[in-house]
């Protein structure tokens, strides 16, 4: 069975080498269209806060994010990213990288179980703002040799983290070559109101349930009945906010057999009930 291959990369100063691949730049913007559910990426992102404050939620935890704050979320971690209640600005750069991942052998730093870092740039020695315009400007430009600058500027920026913290954050290469755990992960993208159990995966994969669930675990950090429920958690927002459908429609939408389960795991899961949920997004968009 395929499984993901890494290759850490040497803490020698004089034998390290780095080179990355920018996938894409974007700069994203509050406004009253805003709608980003949580979400998976085969590659790893990279985050400057430009202005105002926000919020993402990172797997199961939320983190408080603010102008000049730099975040890197590893590949295959649910996530999303939305303004602080009450706060207009909220916007930022982003963008991907191909094929690594970061992890840290100490307790040091700001990265929660290997899948993301955070940090405030505030009192850097260079402008970080700067490198996300110019990788940005770069991107939209397209002109000749732009992925090139777009690259360079890209790893410049990293290896001023890394020397930044030293040998307390290693770099791995990444490469995903496990086609069934993607099947069964596209299965559930589009059939998560059905009533989904490990058995019937496990033999969509032609795995047995434990092997499954370990190689969907090495591939998204999560099991496949923790990503389904992610999965429902997502529409399950949206949902509330642009329908009006009742608490027992919409659990019944996104496959949910108990409303009071589906309270439970929302409000486990998010930290508010669907109804406070509800209350509150819609407060805040004037309705």
């Amino acid at each position: 069975m395929d499984s993901i291959i890494k290759e850490n990369f040497s803490n020698s100063k004089n034998s390290s080498e780095l080179t990355l691949k920018v996938l894409y730049a974007h700069k994203s913007v509050y406004n009253d269209n805003w709608n980003s559910g949580i979400h998976f990426h085969p590659f790893t992102e990279v985050y400057f806060i430009l202005n105002g404050r926000g919020k993402f939620t990172i797997e199961d935890e939320i983190i408080d994010v603010e102008k000049d704050d730099f975040i890197i979320i590893n590949s295959n971690i649910g996530h999303t990213e939305y303004p602080e209640k009450g706060v207009n600005t909220f916007e930022y750069i982003s963008f991907g990288i191909e094929g690594i991942s970061i992890s840290s052998n100490t307790n040091k730093l700001d990265l929660v179980e290997n899948n993301y870092l955070k940090k405030s740039t505030t009192n850097y020695e260079i402008s970080f703002r700067r490198f996300f315009e110019n990788i940005l400007r770069e991107f939209e430009a397209n002109e000749d040799y732009s992925l090139s600058y777009i690259n360079s500027l890209a790893t410049i920026l990293m290896i001023y983290v890394l020397r930044k913290y030293d040998s307390e954050i290693i770099i791995s290469h990444e490469k995903k070559v496990n086609r069934q755990i993607d099947y069964i992960k596209n299965y559930m993208d589009n059939n998560y109101s059905e009533d989904i159990k490990l058995e019937d995966l496990a033999n969509m994969a032609y795995m047995n349930k434990f092997h499954l669930i370990s190689e969907f675990k090495i591939a998204y950090r999560v099991t496949p009945i923790e990503y389904l429920i992610l999965k429902r958690i997502d529409v399950t927002k949206n949902l509330l906010i642009t329908t009006n459908h009742s608490m027992e429609e919409i659990s019944s939408l996104v496959g949910f057999n108990s409303q009071s389960y589906f309270n439970q795991v929302f409000k486990k899961k998010v930290g508010i009930t669907p109804s406070q949920y509800r209350r509150n997004h819609r407060l805040q968009r004037g309705f």
